[in-house]
């Protein structure tokens, strides 16, 4: 008897062990999400405006300023990147994005760039709350993007860029970032788990009663 009941429990921790282990490798093998806007083509230098065109996170700015896809070649990664100014493109406007769900491993391009060092800043709000203020340092080569490597925070709600003072204005490519919200499979492994725990307890009452 001892026996089948420690096979029995060796069984149930083994299903325990695999449902949070597949939950946790779900969360950390999560793909992480791309937007270069390439998806929309060769729109020409002024293109369509960016709003609320990918899932889970929306762009905005202030004033009259958009967010507008421009199609140049050699510029950013790929034939599009993104340019906030007033409806005449000009790469100056504050481009904002809002999170859905907090992410993770975020980072974007600066393109473009006519001057060298700080040229704009980035705030990153964590939790909805601000956490820091980022500079933005480009190297001054308008066909090398420059890498802006916000995977130091973890949990952001939204980013603002501000402040632009390269002399031909900045665009920006290539966001990426992770979801923070696990997959539906996760919470399915991790349900199974809690419900082996759950009928375990039920059989140790029963043998105890």
């Amino acid at each position: 008897m001892n026996t089948i009941n420690s096979f029995k429990r060796a069984v149930a921790t083994g299903f325990i062990s695999a449902g949070f282990a597949m939950g946790a490798a779900s969360v950390a093998s999560a793909a992480p999400t791309v937007i270069g806007f390439e998806e929309f083509g060769n729109v020409g230098i002024s293109g369509p405006t960016v709003t609320t065109d990918y899932p889970g996170v929306v762009f905005s700015s202030t004033g009259v300023n958009v967010n507008i896809v421009s199609s140049q070649p050699g510029i950013g990664d790929g034939l599009n990147f993104l340019c906030t100014g007033s409806p005449g493109i000009n790469c100056v406007g504050e481009t904002i994005l809002n999170f859905t769900d907090p992410v993770s491993g975020l980072s974007f391009l600066a393109v473009g760039s006519n001057n060298a060092g700080v040229q704009a800043l980035v705030d990153v709000f964590v939790n909805g709350a601000f956490a820091a203020t980022n500079n933005i340092v480009v190297g001054g080569l308008f066909n090398t993007p420059d890498l802006v490597d916000l995977s130091a925070f973890n949990s952001v709600t939204s980013i603002r860029i501000h402040d632009i003072t390269d002399g031909g204005g900045l665009g920006w490519d290539n966001f990426t970032y992770i979801s923070a919200v696990p997959e539906a499979e996760t919470y399915a492994m991790l349900l199974l788990g809690l419900g082996v725990v759950g009928f375990m307890a039920h059989r140790r009452k029963e043998v105890s009663a």
